[in-house]
């Protein structure tokens, strides 16, 4: 059931009292102010929108037709507005979106907010008989919070009946107790609003639905009473169609009832107050509602009476529409016929008076480009013939031009070429000789010092086996320094390619656990490998086994006693590898110099040595394999390496 109300109540808003429409006339016969006579349009057009829209659309494009011509902005919209209005109650929903639409982006330019509200409203209208409620209640829920900023009362009310009559649909349809909940308080408070600003006009409706929603929430007897006081309002204020709403709403809750008697008092009111208001659709609909009402009290003489009112009333509408259309398109027709006619004759009048000037003019014009076109070939033919020589020897000297660009292209080639491999060979013998010069050279020194307090004799046993023992850990660590630099220099010679293949990953990570399970046993150290065996990756094994080896000894090395390293998969992305361990971490600064040159080796938690160069030379072999070496770490408490493949 739609709301009474969405149709024609908001115009009103910005009207206080409605002029009879013969002095309204006087004014704009008697008036040479163009302010007052678009106004005055105005003002009829909203006296007529109600009951004879298109007398209304008439005015409202005479008041839009000044308005345009004198600049009366606020006049132009105002009246958009009404025949939007006018094309909803026609039930043509295109124009009437269109229209409001304009009037909206007028009254946004004006910054109008009481103008904006009322347009806002009446979309939500347009929306509403279209059944697209879900964008109406958006519209009015808009409207309603501009309303509720500058305090507009009687936009509220509307709005809050609007609201109202949305929830009570939902109601009625889906029954839940939350839609009544909302259809009472918005009703409730449009009825409140309305009765401060003693609005007993737009009372009615209000009253109607009230009564609708308690008569079918099971309250008859008050939903009955809120209704007979709705229709002594409208009987009060005249008001046909809120009459025509009361009568035809309490004459179906009365033949619900069984009332048959009363059902038929209120029908037979509706259809006298129908044919006053000479409303086709109207009489068509109190007709129905009679046919169908004596065909239940057994009188089938007067149901098909009134079945044949219905009828005719429909044909009625029919045929208005179908005159009303045949008029509009023969006016266009006359109009456009005319105006084509007018046109053709200003066109054939301006022809004749220019045809002897435009000949006379063409001939002359065609016997001095004549002229100079001649000149032109003969100036042609001679530049073409010298443009032939200078192009064949230009020919030639781009042919020259190009063979000495491509040789000079080649040797440029060449020599970048031989630039690239001049510097990766330089930056191969750096990074060599600062291995050599330093890392290398540290445990050959200690190593040799070792040798010669050893030679000497003049140690004890326990001296003799401490030094054993340093040069036990400085061969060890020469022997690891000397493994890691020779697999590193064959890969900067190119002597061995990067060769990816697929791989179990856990089946490496236990290779290198069984490596260092003697290292592990001394300083009773585990390792967990949380890899599980399905897990297949791929890229160059011997390269991150190289990784893995130089990270896992780091680890050992740094790990006190009885700690553990685990080695995981990240869990969001399996091809990346975590090796964590419960180690004295690192500073910042270790950390940031971890994987270049300025790293120097420290000494475990044991004493074991190192060269410092590994994780360096680990950082090369995953760059050549295409993977990311990070670190976390925090001093004092452990550090997590992230192989990113």
């Amino acid at each position: 059931m739609l709301p009474h109300f969405l149709v024609w109540l908001f115009p009103v808003l910005l009207t206080v009292q409605q002029t009879p429409t013969d002095s309204l006339r006087n004014v704009i016969a008697k008036t040479d102010n163009d302010s007052i006579k678009a106004t005055t349009l105005l003002n009829l057009s909203k006296h007529y929108y109600p009951y004879n829209q298109d007398t209304a659309i008439l005015y409202a494009k005479e008041a839009i037709e000044l308005a345009n011509e004198r600049g009366f902005t606020r006049v132009e919209a105002n009246a958009l507005n009404i025949i939007g209005v006018c094309y909803l109650i026609k039930s043509d929903f295109e124009k009437s979106l269109s229209t409001h639409l304009k009037a909206l982006d007028i009254r946004e330019i004006l910054q109008d907010t009481v103008g904006i509200i009322e347009s806002t409203m009446n979309l939500g209208n347009i929306y509403y008989r279209l059944q697209k409620l879900e964008k109406a209640v958006v519209q009015y829920e808009k409207s309603l919070s501009l309303a509720l900023l500058i305090n507009h009362e009687r936009a509220m009310s509307l709005l809050y009946n609007n609201l109202g009559s949305y929830y009570l649909d939902r109601w009625l349809s889906l029954k839940k107790e939350e839609d009544f909940t909302k259809t009472k308080d918005y009703l409730e408070k449009s009825k409140a609003i309305k009765e401060n600003l003693n609005d007993k006009l737009n009372l009615t409706s209000t009253l109607v639905q009230l009564g609708e929603l308690y008569y079918e929430s099971g309250d008859k007897q008050k939903g009955i009473s809120l209704l007979t006081q709705a229709l002594e309002l409208a009987e009060e204020m005249n008001d046909w169609e809120g009459r025509l709403s009361s009568l035809g709403t309490l004459s179906d809750y009365h033949r619900d009832n069984g009332s048959l008697e009363k059902a038929l008092e209120y029908a037979a009111m509706a259809f006298e107050l129908a044919q006053q208001t000479r409303s086709n659709f109207q009489i068509g609909i109190a007709a129905s509602k009679m046919a169908n009402l004596s065909a239940l009290n057994k009188d089938f003489e007067k149901a098909y009476e009134y079945q044949l009112i219905n009828e005719a009333s429909n044909d009625s509408i029919f045929n208005d529409s179908r005159e009303k259309i045949r008029a509009e398109l023969e006016i266009q027709y006359e109009s456009e016929k005319k105006e084509l006619e007018n046109q053709k004759l200003i066109k054939d009048q301006e022809l004749a008076e220019l045809s002897i000037t435009r000949k006379n003019e063409l001939l002359i014009i065609f016997i001095i480009v004549a002229i100079l076109l001649i000149g032109l070939a003969w100036y042609q033919l001679k530049i073409n013939r010298k443009l032939s020589a200078a192009h064949r020897e230009l020919k030639e000297t781009n042919s020259k031009v190009q063979a000495q660009y491509q040789q000079i292209q080649q040797q440029a080639a060449e020599l970048n070429s031989t630039n690239h491999e001049l510097k990766q060979a330089n930056s191969f013998r750096d990074k060599l000789f600062s291995i050599i010069s330093h890392d290398l050279r540290a445990p050959f020194s200690s190593l040799i010092t070792s040798l010669e307090l050893w030679k000497s004799g003049d140690l004890s046993k326990e001296e003799i086996d401490f030094v054993l023992s340093s040069i036990a850990s400085d061969a060890n660590a020469a022997s690891n320094l000397l493994s890691n630099l020779l697999t590193w220099a064959r890969t900067q010679m190119s002597s061995d390619k990067v060769k990816k293949t697929t791989f179990e990953l856990s089946e490496l990570i236990s290779e290198n656990q069984s490596l260092f399970a003697k290292q592990l046993e001394q300083k009773n150290l585990r390792i967990e490998n949380n890899i599980p065996f399905t897990l297949k990756i791929f890229s160059d094994r011997d390269r991150l086994d190289f990784i893995i080896r130089n990270i896992l000894s780091n680890s050992i090395k740094f790990t006190p006693a009885g700690g553990k390293i685990t080695v995981d998969s990240d869990p969001s992305n399996p091809s990346t590898l975590v090796i964590s361990d419960s180690g004295i971490g690192m500073s910042p600064d270790q950390q940031a110099n971890l994987f270049n040159k300025k790293q120097h080796s420290t000494s475990g938690t044991n004493g074991e040595k190192g060269t410092g160069i590994g994780l360096m030379l680990s950082k090369d072999f995953a760059d050549s394999i295409g993977a990311d070496i990070s670190v976390k770490s925090e001093k004092g408490k452990c550090t997590s390496f992230r192989i990113e493949l």
